[in-house]
């Protein structure tokens, strides 16, 4: 496609980093917004973001870089190289979920409430984030003989001339209609954490249909038989699907209670 967006005076400006960088401004904002209209500390969303955004960074690149080991450990400079596309989701998620878990514990937040405000932004960021992925021809799909498979000319990732599956408009669309519903979702939630489970689900859900079209090398599970991704998918949608019904339970039963205590009150 196109992997370089623009040069000036010897600067180039590539079209994967351009796109990824829009798709966190524009998350970013969607949080900040929220985070003010449900009356919270805008600051402590600045904080929090910071943090989140630098260990996503670290992680999803690290295990980008883990899973084409064999290639980094030839041209080790290229790994610093990020704006040329090879970022893995699953790694900035994990990254993410382990610098948030620190700093809720060390502000003494309500990690579940700021997460829920975050799974918006993050399902909007992303689908935005797909655009540069396509560009530079990452997380490319198998070859195939339909009518909308895409054919890449530039690129340094994904094959040449080759009729390929366009899994990063996949990617691009279940995101963007993630981001529609939770955004739709977000003023009728009925427990802390319902959002940001629901992403976890609808997104790990949506991955694994995707990735049995995904072609770029990811790294394989079980003898082959299911790539890395694919694997960390299911185990995610079902994990997304225990937490959620343990969750909302115990909503459901600390509701009773509190409404058993007004009674008696009355």
């Amino acid at each position: 496609m196109h992997p370089v967006l623009f040069t000036i005076k010897g600067i180039t400006i590539y079209t994967y980093g351009f796109f990824v960088s829009v798709g966190f401004l524009t998350g970013f904002i969607l949080f900040l917004v929220e985070v003010k209209r449900r009356g919270y500390v805008v600051d402590t969303a600045i904080d929090l973001a910071f943090w989140v955004l630098l260990s996503a960074v670290v992680f999803s690149r690290l295990a980008y870089v883990l899973v084409n080991f064999g290639y980094f450990s030839k041209y080790p400079l290229r790994i610093f190289m990020v704006w040329e596309g090879g970022l893995v989701w699953y790694g900035a998620f994990i990254g993410a979920l382990i610098s948030g878990a620190i700093y809720f514990k060390a502000k003494r937040l309500d990690g579940w409430l700021w997460a829920d405000m975050c799974a918006p932004s993050v399902a909007l960021g992303q689908a935005l984030g797909r655009i540069g992925c396509l560009m530079a021809g990452c997380c490319y799909g198998k070859p195939t003989d339909l009518s909308w498979g895409i054919i890449f000319e530039k690129s340094k990732i994904a094959p040449l001339g080759v009729s390929l599956h366009p899994t990063q408009i996949y990617h691009m669309i279940f995101n963007f209609l993630i981001f529609v519903f939770l955004f739709y979702r977000r003023k009728k939630v009925k427990f802390r954490g319902e959002l940001i489970l629901s992403y976890v689900f609808l997104y790990a859900a949506s991955r694994s249909i995707v990735e049995v079209f995904r072609g770029d090398p990811r790294g394989y599970c079980l003898n082959e038989m299911i790539s890395t991704s694919g694997l960390i998918s299911i185990i995610a949608v079902v994990v997304s699907i225990v937490f959620y019904f343990n969750i909302r339970e115990k909503n459901r039963i600390l509701d009773k209670k509190i409404k058993g205590e007004r009674v008696k009150k009355k």
